[in-house]
């Protein structure tokens, strides 16, 4: 069936897992569940391969993040073949990276036992029900993307043994109080200013700052590169748009109980248990829980006083419903099997537990009502999927028995072309901006002779569930445009060039006058004078002001410091530096800040390992990366 549909992604918990899994490829690279092709590699560390089909799907993991996070400004960059090839790039790199940081951690020692794996899984917030874990629901969304729980298990324990290995940078570093308030006090810093702005429409409207045609003339000539007309195209297309098929589909009841009769092996609910926990630091602690226990405490309530694994004793250190395969062996081990039994201390990596069973349920058949809207999901997509496919095998038949045009396609498929508007290869439009769209119109096989239209491209899929055919309507190739169509605008530019050395010169000579006894008559003459007080801090938003302001060197003897800067209108105007107020935080406040320049520190830290690590690491490339 057809999961990839954007139909199916609109699930909520869905996206959410796909985001975890994304996160996972971009973090692990994968690199433990797929196997590596010997033969075919991305790079090899150290003697450890990352193979190019695990390199291919954190890529594609990476592109999906990105696309959700950017949404159409990723459809236009993707479009960019540079760009495209430093992401590849980076991806690689972060595989290489994590691969080191993986064999460091072995190397010194550090590990991720099944139980803590296990727990972070129940934990997981993607997983639960009402805030308790759900099996059936783990199950499925792993059955989803096609995963096995090891494999996934496998996921979780790379994540955690980089988290472990981060926690252990971050707990060595520190930032004593007064370095944190020297930095406060610098980025935090006020100016108070005054800004004066030089009369730029009474300099443009002199007629020295009119540039000359032979200077208009003169421009073009030497930069007519810069007055070239990319090429464009006007094109005509087909597309089938898998997604939009599900508004003419409907799934009977009838459909839906013959399919479940059919296949009611895959509706089994397994064997079921639900647990509570509780976890101590140490034995003697574990003897006085137990000890409560036996006599009758609640164990809701001991597990919330006193477990030390915080997750589950917020939930009264119930785990949820779990199938045997999610039983962690220490649980396992205390054999417990009528309901409300509890077992004796267990030692574990995490702590001693105690174990209560809370209930059990037998292997049993799931009822249609509780499957129903599943089934209809899957057999709405299949039935999606094949008119889907169906189309396309008729785009394919028209298109090529007439390449000349897309009228047989048309009547083929039943769809009607679409003409777009000019467009350009930085600019195509939304509905077809994929990288194989824009490849296949301007890699030239669709031009003809002399600017004529060429043949009809063949079909290409995209995104798994779109199809065109495209038909180039009409060609403009890169041409420079001529100098009557851009001789205003060259006049603009020069005229703009001309007023802006003219203010500079005025303001640099105002700002001589500045310290002199002449000041007030020199501002007076060129019809500038100094407005209000304004505060300026480093987070100001007009960027140019701030950056000239805050390289003014501070006032001395009560005496402003004067200097010149372009405001975020782009007009040349003096300023006036009166005042230097030294940042100041609150208490809590400079405590975050304090917290979080120790993990700005630490990361650059873990950056600085990773550097090391690669500078003694073995490293060859494959064929999609240049060799280092």
């Amino acid at each position: 069936m057809m999961d990839n549909l954007r139909a199916a992604a609109n699930n909520v918990v869905l996206k959410v897992l796909l985001a975890l899994i994304m996160l996972s490829f971009v973090l692990t690279g994968v690199g433990s569940y797929m196997g590596s092709d010997s033969q075919q590699y991305a790079a090899e560390v150290n003697g450890q391969e990352i193979g190019r089909a695990n390199f291919e799907q954190a890529l594609a993991g990476e592109r999906g993040r990105l696309q959700q996070q950017l949404g159409e400004q990723f459809s236009q960059l993707a479009s960019n073949e540079g760009y495209m090839k430093q992401l590849r790039q980076q991806v690689l790199n972060r595989m290489i990276n994590d691969t080191l940081l993986d064999q460091y951690a072995t190397k010194i020692g550090l590990m991720i036992s099944d139980d803590q794996v296990k727990l972070a899984i129940q934990s997981s917030p993607e997983f639960q029900t009402d805030g308790k874990f759900d099996n059936d629901k783990y199950l499925s969304l792993l059955n989803r993307f096609q995963y096995q729980p090891a494999q996934y298990a496998e996921l979780m324990r790379k994540q955690l043994l980089t988290q472990q290995l981060l926690e252990g940078y971050s707990g060595t570093n520190f930032a004593l109080p007064s370095e944190a308030q020297s930095v406060i006090a610098l980025i935090d810093q006020k100016r108070d200013i005054r800004t004066a702005n030089i009369d730029m429409k009474a300099l443009a409207a002199q007629k020295d700052a009119e540039p000359t045609e032979q200077e208009i003339k003169d421009f073009y000539e030497q930069n007519k590169s810069r007055f070239t007309a990319p090429e464009s195209v006007k094109i005509n297309y087909i597309e089938v748009d898998a997604a939009s098929l599900n508004d003419g589909i409907k799934v009977t009841d009838e459909e839906i109980a013959e399919f479940y009769t059919q296949n009611k092996p895959m509706y089994m609910q397994k064997p079921r248990f639900n647990y509570s926990i509780i976890v101590l630091e140490n034995e003697n602690d574990a003897k006085a829980v137990l000890a409560q226990l036996n006599s009758g405490a609640n164990f809701a309530d001991v597990a919330k006083q006193k477990s030390i694994e915080k997750d589950s004793a917020a939930k009264g250190g119930e785990l949820g419903w779990l199938e045997a395969s999610a039983v962690t062996d220490d649980i396992a081990k205390a054999k417990l099997t009528e309901k409300g039994q509890i077992s004796g201390i267990i030692p574990s990596d995490l702590g001693y537990l105690i174990v209560r069973l809370n209930d059990s349920q037998p292997e049993q058949q799931r009822p249609l009502a509780d499957v129903k809207a599943e089934i209809a999901q899957n057999l709405l997509q299949d039935k999606s999927y094949n008119q889907y496919e169906d189309l396309q095998t008729k785009l394919i038949d028209g298109a090529a028995s007439n390449k000349l045009s897309l009228e047989d396609a048309e009547k083929a498929s039943g769809l009607k072309a679409v003409q777009s508007d000019w467009f350009t290869r930085d600019s195509i439009p939304q509905e077809l901006s994929y990288p194989e769209i824009a490849q296949e119109i301007f890699g030239g096989s669709l031009f003809g002779v002399n600017g004529a239209p060429g043949p009809n491209s063949d079909v290409i899929t995209v995104d798994g569930d779109r199809a065109f055919v495209l038909r180039i309507a009409e060609h403009r190739p890169e041409a420079i445009k001529p100098f009557e169509q851009v001789s205003a605008d060259i006049a603009g530019l020069l005229k703009r060039q001309k007023v802006l050395k003219m203010a500079r010169e005025q303001a640099d000579k105002l700002l001589a006058a500045l310290n002199t006894d002449k000041a007030d008559e020199a501002l007076k003459a060129a019809n500038v004078k100094f407005g209000d007080k304004q505060v300026i801090t480093r987070r100001s938003d007009d960027a140019q002001l701030t950056d000239s302001v805050f390289a003014l060197a501070p006032p001395k003897d009560g005496k402003p410091t004067y200097g010149v800067s372009m405001n975020k209108d782009d007009e040349v105007v003096l300023v006036a530096l009166d005042a230097v107020q030294a940042g100041v935080l609150p208490g809590e406040e400079a405590k975050a800040f304090s917290d979080e320049l120790v993990k700005q520190t630490s990361g650059v830290i873990l950056d600085s390992l990773v550097s090391n690590l690669r500078q003694q690491a073995k490293i060859k490339m494959g064929d999609i990366g240049d060799a280092q």
